[in-house]
């Protein structure tokens, strides 16, 4: 529609904003139909603090950064208009409309349990990169990687309080690596051995990151419904 309506290309950095806004008004005119408007932007977690939110995931996704070098090589081909469109907008994007607006909706407005709460998002959001396979298994495989993340990005988005900077700041960095190292399986969301298995380390760093600082602040993790519907 934007394409069709500004004329610029479907790749273009003002096309590709344009479509990302689009996505962020649509989210705030619903939202605006079950809840008070000055409400929304926290409810949302955009009001969640940034640095916390990029520092948490830097720390989570460190392992990436630190052990693709030596497996791969720098991708010499990325340019910004490609590292912009796919690791920060759509980081964003996606984190906004799958994790905050979508779960959000379900698991804090609904009250729906966590397991619930998170099915129908991580289903929408893993079909969407069926794309990325180029057979049967290939396609089951990037449904299934994608999945585990909406499953993983949403229990953070949870455990650290409704800050929607952390499940971004992970999914952008995440994209990123995917970018910015060429090697096995990096060219579509399933990855391959190396980045898989960095991959788990990762999201184990994570849990475990996420599992210490809740105790240490005297709480516990899943302390929310999990099964209810």
């Amino acid at each position: 529609m934007v394409t069709a309506i500004t004329g610029l290309p479907a790749a273009s950095f003002l096309n590709q904003s344009m479509r990302a806004l689009l996505l962020v008004i649509v989210a705030f005119i619903l939202l605006a139909v079950v809840m008070k408007p000055k409400e929304i932007f926290s409810f949302l977690g955009l009001n969640g603090n940034i640095l916390k939110g990029f520092g948490i995931a830097l720390i989570c996704v460190l392992p990436l950064y630190l052990v693709f070098p030596f497996f791969g090589n720098f991708n010499t081909e990325l340019t910004f208009q490609v590292f912009y469109n796919k690791c920060i907008l759509t980081g964003f994007k996606e984190e906004l409309v799958f994790r905050a607006f979508m779960f959000g909706l379900l698991f804090r407005y609904a009250k729906t349990g966590f397991f619930w709460a998170v099915i129908l998002p991580a289903l929408y959001f893993a079909s969407v990169h069926l794309y990325q396979g180029h057979d049967v298994l290939s396609s089951l495989a990037a449904f299934g990687v994608t999945f585990i993340g909406a499953l993983y990005f949403s229990w953070m988005y949870v455990e650290w309080n409704f800050n929607i900077w952390v499940p971004v700041g992970l999914h952008m960095l995440m994209n990123g690596a995917w970018h910015v190292f060429t090697m096995e399986g990096t060219e579509v969301a399933a990855g391959g051995l190396i980045s898989n298995i960095v991959r788990v380390v990762s999201i184990a760093l994570a849990v475990g990151l996420t599992v210490y600082v809740r105790r240490k602040n005297g709480g516990k993790v899943f302390d929310y419904p999990v099964w209810k519907f």
